[in-house]
């Protein structure tokens, strides 16, 4: 059989390193509390691997890069893993943009989904306390929550009406926190925003 090094598959099996995927394995185990030959570690590593197929030019891989990403990050992937993963993606496209993608749309979602935990807890609090300050940071803090899961969804690729829903509930959020400003504080002026535009369609170019 001839050996042709312009092949995805030969190129893939030209570049990988054994040593490296094995680490990214232990990785993954780890960072699931799970055994090496699991399911969930499984599906993972061969999301890894075809992200590194697509690299290497292989059509029926197109967009792994970004499924792995979002995996990485659903399953809370630590940093540490993502950039063991990202290193060994570097290996079969080292000047890749979307390899430099993958890793911003993982670590992105990973500490956008860890920081909603303290969120929801921050909004529980707040909601506690009796006064209009305490109103209005309730508010402010529950609109924060919708427009992180608009971002998650946003970095995924969800549909984008659902987006919108996150949107809409955020802003009718902040806009709610607003009214506690305007109708308690000493000075309603400084929580007047009627200068604030929102684009719509007449500003496409």
């Amino acid at each position: 059989m001839t050996h042709n090094p312009n092949t995805p598959m030969q190129r893939y099996h030209d570049r990988f390193d054994n040593a490296r995927y094995t680490a990214i394995a232990e990785f993954v185990a780890s960072n699931l509390n799970a055994n090496r030959d699991e399911e969930r570690v499984v599906d993972l590593l061969v999301a890894v691997q075809n992200a590194a197929f697509e690299l290497c030019g292989h059509s029926l891989h197109m967009g792994a890069w970004h499924m792995l990403a979002v995996r990485c990050g659903q399953h809370y992937l630590s940093s540490h893993t993502i950039d063991a993963i990202r290193d060994f993606l570097r290996l079969f496209a080292p000047d890749d943009v979307r390899i430099d993608d993958f890793e911003a749309t993982a670590k992105a979602m990973l500490r956008a989904y860890s920081g909603l935990d303290d969120l929801k807890t921050a909004t529980a609090h707040a909601n506690g306390v009796h006064s209009w300050r305490g109103r209005m940071a309730y508010e402010l803090l529950a609109a924060v929550e919708y427009l992180t899961h608009a971002a998650i969804l946003l970095l995924a690729h969800e549909d984008e009406g659902y987006i919108r829903e996150k949107l809409h509930k955020g802003l009718n959020r902040i806009t709610g926190g607003l009214y506690e400003g305007i109708r308690h504080s000493s000075e309603p002026s400084r929580y007047s925003f009627k200068s604030i535009y929102f684009p719509d369609e007449r500003d496409q170019r």
